[in-house]
């Protein structure tokens, strides 16, 4: 009884694949990690926007006007992190597609290897999935390099905004939002 030797252009075959898995995992975890911190804030926007619009205000008045811009802000940055959780969604829907492609290769090359190499069909089938795999991957990349772009948008719209108000007068009687330049007293100077 003579054993049956694999042939080894079969094992690189599959290598790529195998390695594709987890590199589409790690991009995943990443993706996740980012999703969570943008749904994080979202959700401070909308806890802050709650608390500014119970707050008792004066028509008309200054502080009215301020309470109206950060609403108005707050409603700006909510939408453009909502624009980066649906990119963010888009990538990770892509990567969880690759691994689908890689995994269906890897089976598809195994059984190729089970029943044989009269089924070309069955190479030239998973030579295209990887390919799909590896068009999903690249879709991925694209989404999250577009993701990646607009991360300083809110947090410059958020500085700006800030400089803005913070460089008029203050409002009487609203020492939180435009503090007196301290002396040092209270910190241990």
């Amino acid at each position: 009884m003579q054993a049956e030797v694999v042939d080894p252009g079969v094992i690189q075959q599959l290598v790529a694949p195998a390695v594709m898995i987890p590199a589409c995992g790690v991009i995943l975890l990443s993706s996740t990690a980012r999703l969570n911190t943008v749904l994080a804030r979202i959700r401070a926007f909308h806890q802050e926007r709650l608390s500014i619009w119970r707050d008792e205000h004066t028509p008309g008045s200054r502080a009215d006007q301020v309470r109206s811009l950060r609403l108005e802000g707050l409603q700006l940055q909510t939408d453009r992190m909502l624009s980066r959780a649906a990119l963010l969604r888009k990538t990770m829907l892509q990567l969880f597609i690759a691994v689908v492609c890689n995994l269906l290769t890897v089976i598809g090359l195994a059984v190729r290897v089970l029943v044989g190499p009269e089924p070309a069909g069955l190479y030239t089938a998973a030579v295209i999935v990887f390919m799909c795999g590896i068009v999903c991957m690249l879709g991925a990349m694209v989404t999250s390099v577009l993701e990646v772009g607009r991360i300083l948008e809110t947090v410059s719209y958020e500085h700006d905004r800030v400089e803005s108000l913070c460089g008029t007068e203050p409002i009487e009687g609203d020492r939180q939002l435009h503090p007196e330049p301290n002396s040092g007293e209270g910190m241990g100077l």
